[in-house]
């Protein structure tokens, strides 16, 4: 339990205490607590210099070196917002999220693309890039500040990019006081020590890297950054993380699938692992009996579930072997962790009953503050609780569509909406519409998710393009590339000469799903 009221302070606490704990390792060098706390410290003194008052964004693109985690200390320390974005996103991507956040300050611990630079030099933000030079950091003063005080628990501590259903990202603002309570639930859950190694899988953009940064660095845990060039190597990622000695692992389940496919996991190998967890999307029963023959006699095998508003994580459960009794069930979602209420209402608002299947609201310390700069998405789904009307409670409004059974555990149906689970990647598919829409030649498209399986689906694009130009997939995906990331890409492109409409002339999602589940 912690009893302070901002991170900057609690992380203070954790240096305190085990200073001289190994905080990042890499293959080549680490950083003790001490070690972090005052590379935080001399890039918080170069921030304050740079004119970065409370409250102010600095937009990180993060590959996971140690600048890159002491910026983001820094920031937590200082009051300030901080939003990781892909190095390898579309400048076009970037330039949307810059205009949401407004971020003061632009940070890179790598080189990035011609593209990427353009963008930034047009934007007239403040640049350093870490991967260039140092800034002198060491003529800035590395002792802890006493500005860290000040900072309240209801400020923002990051901003966490999602795909929007208006082709614009949206930005998840998570608070302290949300971090705090979900780092008190995550240790005590997974009975985390300072003896934990955390092998920090998930890009740090992605919503699953909230796991592994805050429940490592403030229990004074260790963490292993894995680096791209090692993620696209199964033999060597799996390599990795054995001679780093890992005892953490959280992914989403596709990686766990690919691993399993490309049967680089057996006993032999991360035997140091005690706990696997997942999220993001559902593992099929087949896929995750596999991981469970091999490691269930070493590790726990935990699944997760939470939306990015409820920060990363509101419900978790631990695979048994009564788990596989009937393989076609998909795991459930669990209990909803003990720092959130919740309920489930059917379309009417009334509450549903045991096995009734209705949509998830969330209440609670873990809810964040809304969406970033977007008043009107922020009151459409972060809502008074409509159960009560005695004073203000606000709720999240998830989407999803879920029901609980007698023993309380959640088991998800689907969306109530169009956004889709790929990948692991949350994605609003109108966001996708809305790019594709943007090429010139294209009158109209729709765009549908396919499940070929409980958890694989493909995207597939319908398009009505002017035929007289010659246009073919290979120009269309070209031209994609530089709007969209690559999760978000249509594995199928179809030409079509007009698009099905419903009644009211918008675009009949079933009937391209129809077509797209007959082909």
């Amino acid at each position: 339990m912690n009893y302070f009221h901002n991170l900057g302070l609690y992380f203070e606490f954790i240096v305190s205490k085990y200073g001289n704990s190994t905080a990042l390792k890499y293959q080549d060098k680490s950083l003790t607590y001490n070690e972090l706390n005052g590379l935080v410290n001399q890039i918080a003194n170069m921030l304050i210099k740079n004119k970065m008052q409370y409250n102010d964004v600095v937009a990180i693109f993060n590959n996971k070196e140690e600048y890159s985690y002491a910026t983001m200390l820094a920031c937590l320390k200082l009051g300030l917002i901080y939003t990781n974005i892909d190095i390898d996103n579309p400048s076009t991507r970037v330039e949307s999220i810059f205009k949401t956040a407004k971020p003061k300050l632009i940070i890179s611990d790598g080189i990035l693309s011609d593209s990427l630079n353009k963008s930034i030099d047009n934007s007239g933000i403040q640049f350093i890039n870490f991967a260039l030079n140092n800034y002198g950091l060491n003529d800035y003063d590395s002792g802890n500040l006493n500005l860290t005080k000040t900072v309240i628990s209801s400020s923002p501590a990051y901003i966490m990019f999602t795909s929007g259903s208006t082709g614009v990202p949206k930005g998840v603002t998570i608070s302290h006081a949300n971090l705090l309570s979900f780092i008190g639930w995550s240790i005590e859950y997974y009975n985390i020590t300072n003896s934990d190694i955390f092998a920090q899988i998930s890009p740090m953009y992605f919503d699953n890297s909230v796991f592994d940064f805050y429940t490592a660095f403030f229990s004074g845990a260790t963490i292993v950054p894995i680096q791209k060039v090692v993620l696209n190597n199964p033999i060597e990622l799996v390599s990795y993380i054995d001679s780093m000695k890992c005892t953490i692992w959280f992914s989403v389940p596709s990686l766990l699938v690919y691993l399993t496919t490309m049967r680089v996991l057996k006993k032999e190998v991360l035997q140091c692992i005690r706990i696997f967890t997942f999220g993001g999307e559902g593992y099929p029963k087949t896929e995750l009996k596999k991981l469970f023959n091999i490691y269930s006699h070493s590790a726990q095998i935990i699944n997760v579930y939470g939306p990015t508003e409820g920060t990363c994580i509101c419900s978790a459960y631990k695979i048994s072997s009564v788990d596989f009794d009937d393989m076609k069930v998909l795991s459930p979602l669990g209990k909803i962790n003990k720092n959130f209420n919740y309920f489930i209402l059917d379309e009417n608002m009334n509450k549903v009953q045991c096995m009734e299947k209705g949509e998830l609201y969330l209440v609670g310390p873990n809810v964040a503050l809304g969406y970033y700069s977007d008043v009107e998405r922020t009151k459409e789904f972060f809502i008074q609780n409509p159960l009560q009307n005695n004073f203000k409670d606000m709720v999240y409004k998830t989407g999803d569509i879920v029901y609980e059974d007698q023993n309380n555990l959640l088991h998800f149906i689907g969306r109530g909406d169009n956004q889709v689970k790929h990948m692991g990647y949350r994605i609003e598919l109108e966001e996708i519409e809305a790019k594709i829409n943007s090429l010139e030649y294209v009158f109209e498209c729709g765009v549908v998710y396919h499940r070929v399986k409980v958890s694989y689906g493909k995207i597939i694009a319908y398009i009505s393009i002017n035929k007289q130009l010659k246009i073919d997939e290979k120009d269309i995906l070209y031209r994609l590339k530089k709007l969209l990331p690559t999760y978000m890409i249509p594995n199928i492109i179809n030409f079509v000469y007009e698009l099905p409409k419903n009644k009211n002339g918008k675009i009949d999602r079933k009937k391209l799903l129809q077509l797209s589940e007959e082909k």
